[in-house]
């Protein structure tokens, strides 16, 4: 009995996603709490606000005599930015709290995703794989993905710009990039429950002729 448990495949799933949620928990609150409070005094734990830029935009443009760049380019080989990173090493209020809602973005749809998995993954367990919650429960997973990709696409994008704009003497349109990897894990989860959700139909059947 000790043995068959130990070699459940979703227990072992459940104890390594309960370690993600630890360990995402447990970085989430030590970031968010040195954008807030943080001094700089403390390593790993300091108020430094960064904000991501693309080589395009005006404030980033090198100006023609700029010689910054590569070492030791080779002869009509080019070069180009195409991210660049801006930190405010002693942040005002204004600051720190954008910082901090750019984390929670971050930060708060995994969490949210991976609490969820989590449960899934006990409520499996428990009540077994073909049984009829979990296509629901697929569905809602996959949703909470998509969402999460929303969410990160027009906030995240916004927070970083009102960032860039504090920080720079130029105004910058709002940017952002499509959070390709949670979007197709949405679309992925949700093709998976339609399929269990065939699978639950038919182990009801199997059922009904027994």
């Amino acid at each position: 009995m000790d043995g068959t448990r130990s070699n459940d495949p979703l227990r072992i799933l459940e104890v390594l996603v309960g370690l993600v949620v630890t360990v995402m928990a447990i970085l989430a609150v030590a970031t968010v709490a040195g954008t807030i409070f943080g001094t700089g005094s403390i390593p790993g734990v300091n108020a430094e606000v960064c904000a991501t830029g693309s080589g395009d935009q005006p404030a980033f443009r090198r100006g023609a005599g700029d010689t910054t760049g590569p070492a030791d380019l080779r002869d009509g080989i080019t070069w180009r930015v195409d991210e660049v990173q801006v930190c405010d090493p002693d942040p005002d209020g204004a600051t720190r709290a954008l910082g901090g809602a750019g984390l929670v973005v971050w930060v708060g749809g995994p969490m949210v995703f991976f609490v969820m998995l989590w449960l899934f993954l006990r409520r499996a367990r428990r009540e077994g794989v073909f049984a009829d919650r979990v296509p629901g429960q697929l569905r809602t997973l996959g949703r909470i993905l998509l969402m999460w990709a929303a969410l990160d696409f027009v906030l995240s994008g916004w927070v970083n710009a009102a960032l860039l704009n504090r920080m720079t003497d130029s105004t910058l349109i709002l940017t952002a990039t499509v959070p390709w990897l949670p979007v197709l894990l949405g679309i992925s989860l949700l093709a998976l429950a339609r399929v269990m959700g065939e699978a639950v139909g038919m182990r009801r059947d199997v059922e009904a002729t027994i």
